[in-house]
């Protein structure tokens, strides 16, 4: 009888425990939506030269455009009162976005930027490394594990050019043999949580390492390679070979499943994103300056810009 009572306690104490963790999930997430509304304005234009896309909640999804990170919210169009910089090589993480790329013409930031981090919803940024010195298009950066993976276009202080990694937020940087990897890199990503992980996407097609970038494997047919996230599980990537398509790859098993894309009319999916808190919840922005939004994992989608125009 003391053994189940014992049990009972125990039992009651895990619920009370998960519901108070829970409540606090929920009061930071409504916190950080109250932050990110006072730090927002309306907007009403177009979206021009987008270099980066990602949620910043589960609501709410970034571009980075020529002027500024804009937002899109349940319907409305929004811009960071902050931010109105040139951005490159933006990359989403779960507490705020990793960048590169120019200033804009209020800004007193270096040009190029260098590498910097920092919020949507806080005015300054954190320069990392290479201020003045190196503008990285291709970059990706794993959510949760910040590792830095950038491709060198033209030498700088401290690399030649290649492909490059950093766990420490900038700090030091190791050179990567990159093996087989294809030519003309277009995009890289980095897994959210295994750092060894990195995909990237070239114009032979798409290319995934499993340690750190020393050596990849072609996972795609050829064709220009795009649109390039991971989850967990699984990559998700875009090809452009005379016909725009959309995949997923579980690199467990090798499967590759088809995502119906809207019609794209001689298109092809530039970005990819997906909502952290949605199974079927995605958004992409085409090469021609279009987004498009879908609730159910493809089978129908909304269109939310029209070849840079917001909807």
């Amino acid at each position: 009888m003391k053994f189940k009572l014992t049990l009972m306690i125990l039992a009651s104490i895990t619920v009370i425990t998960g519901c108070s963790q829970s409540d606090k999930e929920s009061s930071q997430k409504e916190e950080g939506k109250e932050t990110l509304q006072a730090s927002t304005e309306s907007f009403d234009g177009s979206l021009e030269h987008v270099h980066g896309m990602g949620y910043v909640n589960d609501e709410t999804i970034a571009y980075a455009a020529h002027s500024g990170i804009k937002l899109y919210q349940n319907g409305e169009w929004l811009e960071s009162k902050y931010h109105k910089n040139d951005y490159m090589g933006f990359n989403v993480v779960e507490n705020g976005f990793y960048t590169s790329g120019h200033p804009g013409g209020q800004s007193d930031l270096p040009n190029p930027v260098g590498l910097q981090k920092g919020d949507v919803t806080k005015e300054k940024l954190s320069a990392l490394a290479f201020e003045g010195e190196s503008d990285f298009h291709a970059m990706g950066v794993g959510a949760r594990n910040h590792a830095i993976y950038v491709w060198n276009e033209r030498p700088n202080s401290k690399m030649e050019k290649g492909l490059y990694k950093s766990t420490d937020d900038g700090k030091t940087w190791e050179k990567i043999k990159a093996d087989n990897l294809g030519e003309e890199i277009f995009q890289i990503a980095v897994h959210p949580d295994d750092e060894d992980r990195v995909a990237v996407a070239s114009s032979t097609g798409v290319f995934l390492s499993e340690d750190g970038g020393e050596s990849f494997t072609k996972i795609s047919e050829q064709g220009q390679g795009s649109g390039l996230f991971f989850t967990r599980d699984r990559l998700y990537y875009g090809l452009y070979n005379g016909v725009p398509s959309l995949k997923s790859f579980n690199w467990n098993d090798q499967a590759k499943e088809d995502i119906t894309l809207p019609q794209l009319k001689e298109d092809a999916v530039m970005y990819f994103s997906k909502n952290p808190d949605s199974e079927s919840e995605f958004v992409i922005f085409t090469i021609k300056g279009s987004s498009y939004l879908t609730l159910d994992s493809g089978e129908s989608w909304k269109q939310i810009i029209d070849q840079g125009q917001t909807k």
